[in-house]
């Protein structure tokens, strides 16, 4: 994920997240779930559900 330093708001910050490509967003979600690897469930149906919220 690129670091901005303007602020966003929440629609914006969910695609800079959640709009990554697959390696990027794999990578980042490692870091994230390193203490608690259940959250790498919550974060997958999250983007997926995003994604296809883009695509409808």
């Amino acid at each position: 994920m690129k670091s901005i330093s303007k602020s966003m708001d929440p629609d914006e910050a969910a695609q800079a997240f959640f709009g990554q490509d697959d390696k990027a967003f794999s990578e980042m979600l490692k870091k994230l779930t390193m203490n608690d690897p259940r959250l790498t469930a919550v974060f997958q149906r999250t983007r997926e559900r995003f994604l296809d919220s883009q695509n409808s």
